[in-house]
């Protein structure tokens, strides 16, 4: 897939496991930006972008926007979590940071 590299400036083509391992072993941040808003299962939180950042080698923070705005709201994943949830080829623009 397309993403941009905001410190090199330039489009590459990754895969999503060569993105995990940008977050994991090279501490870089990953910007989804959706076409439509998503929703959790429960109906509380809504949101249109995300960003992916990593703890350590095995946890994850992804943070939530809305309309431009950062949501107080984050969730914590594991390193398995990320087959379910981290889904960069669903997003319109894809960045790195």
């Amino acid at each position: 897939m397309k993403v941009y590299d905001r410190i090199k400036k330039e489009d590459v083509d990754l895969t999503t496991e060569e993105l995990i391992d940008l977050i994991v072993h090279h501490n870089r941040q990953v910007d989804l930006t959706f076409d439509s808003v998503h929703q959790d299962s429960d109906g509380y939180l809504k949101w249109d972008a995300e960003n992916w950042v990593a703890l350590d080698a095995k946890r994850f923070i992804r943070s939530y926007f809305l309309e431009g705005r950062a949501l107080s709201d984050s969730t914590r994943h594991n390193i398995y979590d990320l087959k379910g949830y981290f889904n960069p080829e669903e997003a319109v623009k894809v960045e790195l940071g």
